[in-house]
């Protein structure tokens, strides 16, 4: 059995997800490897809901503890370059919650520092969406070549959390926190998606709104101006190949309403997560007559096929958003205890935030900007 040491920075949503997936992995994963916990926190560590072996006053504590392998950052994106760097020049192994940093600037810095230290550690962004069966599918049908040259493609992720008008303030919408609106919060899987399925974005033109343009500060009856967009519509190109990303997060009635489309010379995909179980394959080969033959999108079955090392739940049970979770942590994990790469990471990180600094640009000027 290998033992491998995982200190969690940040204990909020995101952090709770992470600490979860880690205790519960060896449920789902033939493994030889367990997982330990330690955290930073300045309270007791009985007042948690799993064990942690140790609890540290800061990060630099945690990072700097040589019994610790992997540093786990889930705080808010203000603050990822700074504990980044500190876990890069530790030589730790880490696993980050998106967006690298909370801007280009900062994330140039995270790279830098990459660079000066020779990195050459696991590293993993949290875009768990690779890691939905049907959208592993989707990679599979497009790289065997069943649907041909990709001629175009739509992306969407529409949400409803900021549609309520009296939604306080908090990090999420305070620009210099977050770094960006729905583009940081939805937009980067998107982004990190295209880029896994179909390329790198290298042009984008953009346009963005704000449609509730003060919000109440919690706690007094005061209202602030909100920095960061809601909606942001976008025209993407990768080589020849053209495409659109639509964004919001005041779409009534979405959860997460993440779709897309590929349109090939030779067939099509489509992916709606209103039901992940499934990728909707086209093949435009398949007869046509009499009365349209065969043809037509056919849903293929993913579920919880993983196949690997995943032996629970079976593979014809449904599937949902945890176990996405499960699916990148386990990826990660075992690539950490063979001493291995593990993708998206931190440079796909970067890649996305090339992009989404882009997109910023274009929205600004309203002229289209090449990715750089």
């Amino acid at each position: 059995m290998k033992n491998i040491n995982v200190g969690m920075i940040g204990f909020g949503y995101m952090g709770k997800m992470h600490t979860m997936c880690y205790d519960i992995m060896k449920y789902y994963y033939n493994t030889d490897v367990n997982v330990n916990m330690y955290a930073v926190s300045k309270t007791s560590k009985t007042s948690f809901p799993i064990k942690f072996e140790k609890i540290y006053p800061d990060y630099k504590s945690l990072i700097n503890d040589e019994n610790v392998d992997v540093i786990d950052i889930c705080v808010p994106n203000f603050l990822h370059k700074e504990i980044l760097i500190e876990a890069i020049k530790a030589g730790k192994h880490i696993y980050c919650e998106k967006p690298l940093a909370a801007d280009i600037e900062s994330a140039n810095e995270v790279m830098e520092a990459y660079k000066k230290y020779n990195y050459n550690k696991t590293s993993r962004i949290t875009f768990e969406y690779r890691f939905v069966p049907a959208i592993m599918r989707a990679k599979q049908i497009i790289d065997e070549g069943k649907i041909g040259n990709i001629i175009h493609f739509n992306f969407k992720y529409y949400g409803s959390e900021f549609l309520d008008p009296n939604r306080p303030i908090s990090w999420q919408s305070t620009k210099e926190k977050s770094g960006g609106g729905v583009l940081y919060a939805l937009g980067t899987h998107a982004i990190d998606l295209i880029h896994y399925l179909i390329g790198d974005i290298d042009e984008v033109y953009a346009d963005k709104r704000t449609h509730f343009k003060k919000r109440p500060l919690l706690g007094t009856d005061k209202t602030v101006d909100v920095e960061i967009e809601d909606i942001l519509n976008v025209q993407l190109y990768s080589g020849d190949k053209m495409g659109t990303l639509l964004l919001s997060q005041v779409a009534a009635g979405s959860g997460i309403d993440l779709t897309f489309e590929i349109y090939g010379e030779k067939g099509a995909i489509k992916f709606t997560h209103d039901n992940p179980n499934v990728i909707y394959y086209f093949n435009n080969e398949d007869e046509k007559s009499p009365i349209g033959g065969l043809s037509g999108f056919k849903a293929i079955e993913t579920t919880q096929k993983y196949g690997k090392a995943a032996s629970f739940p079976p593979p014809r049970v449904n599937i949902a958003w945890t176990r996405y979770h499960i699916a990148s942590i386990f990826d990660f994990i075992d690539a950490v205890a063979n001493n291995t790469k593990a993708y998206p990471d931190i440079q796909d990180g970067y890649k996305v935030q090339l992009v989404t600094d882009a997109i910023y640009k274009s929205a600004e000027i309203k002229k289209s900007i090449t990715v750089k």
